[in-house]
Parts: C-alpha cells; sequence; structure tokens
C-alpha cells in the first residue's frame, strides 16, 4: 500500500532575495524551487531540514516558524511538505549532491524562472505578505 511521504523545505531570505535550487531528481527535475526533501525514518523534522540543506546546498542553517503545509500528489507521487523559514548560520552556499544549481533570486525575477507550481504560490503569498501558514494543494494525475 502506497502511503504519503513527509517532506519539508527552508525558504530562506536575504536582500529580498530567495534561495532556490535546480532540482536535479524527480519529481520536479529541471525545475526551481526551495531547498528540501523527504523525512528519512527516525528522523525529525528539524534534522530532516539540516541534512537536506547541507545536502543541497552546502549550508548549515537554524530553523525558525513554519511557512506553509503543502500536498502535492503528482507523477506517481504523494507528498505532504513542511515549509520553514530558516537562516544560514555556515557553510559555503554550493549546488550539492540533489541539486544542478544554487542561487539567491531576486523577489522580481521569481516569474522569470521556471519553478514548481508550490514553490511559486508559496512564494506569490509570502511577498504579498499573507500571513502564514499556507496550505497549498497540487493534484494532477
Amino acid at each position: 500500500m502506497n502511503r504519503p511521504l513527509v517532506a519539508v523545505g527552508c525558504l530562506v531570505i536575504s536582500d529580498n532575495k530567495v534561495l532556490l535550487v535546480k532540482r536535479k531528481n524527480p519529481p520536479n527535475t529541471g525545475l526551481w524551487a526551495i531547498p528540501g526533501g523527504k523525512v528519512e525514518y527516525g528522523e525529525t523534522l528539524e534534522e530532516a531540514l539540516k541534512r537536506e540543506m547541507k545536502e543541497e546546498t552546502g549550508l548549515e542553517v537554524t530553523i525558525g516558524n513554519l511557512v506553509s503545509i503543502v500536498q502535492v500528489v503528482s507523477e506517481g507521487f504523494h507528498y505532504v511538505i513542511l515549509d520553514f523559514e530558516c537562516k544560514p548560520i555556515g557553510g559555503e552556499l554550493r549546488a550539492s549532491t540533489d541539486a544542478l544549481q544554487v542561487e539567491y533570486v531576486p523577489f522580481d525575477k521569481i516569474k522569470d524562472i521556471q519553478t514548481t507550481k508550490t514553490t511559486y504560490e508559496m512564494l506569490e503569498k509570502y511577498f504579498k505578505g499573507e500571513r502564514p501558514p499556507y496550505f497549498i494543494t497540487q493534484i494532477s494525475k
């Protein structure tokens, strides 16, 4: 029996720019998204966030508030993703094992790049100043 997978994401904002990674693996290969990934068995959400950030961006982070709860049913995947505000505290920014590229993208350039639908929706709500947490659902079969 297939079950939804729990995943986490880190929203890192600095100088009116958001940290995004170009995804290397499915789902959404080649699209830009906030860094994150699946929570492994026995791992806390915080541990998963820190591990995923290190794996994808090379950065060490502290974890802040919950920003969004995202449900994605697409491409044979079913994820429940918890996105948190994160702040870098160390490491060196570089695309790592799970990312093709990593960079800080200016807020006003987000619409000009190919992001995942849920990343764009979350960032749009965030930049408009809507009060989190945001509830975002994407179902496509």
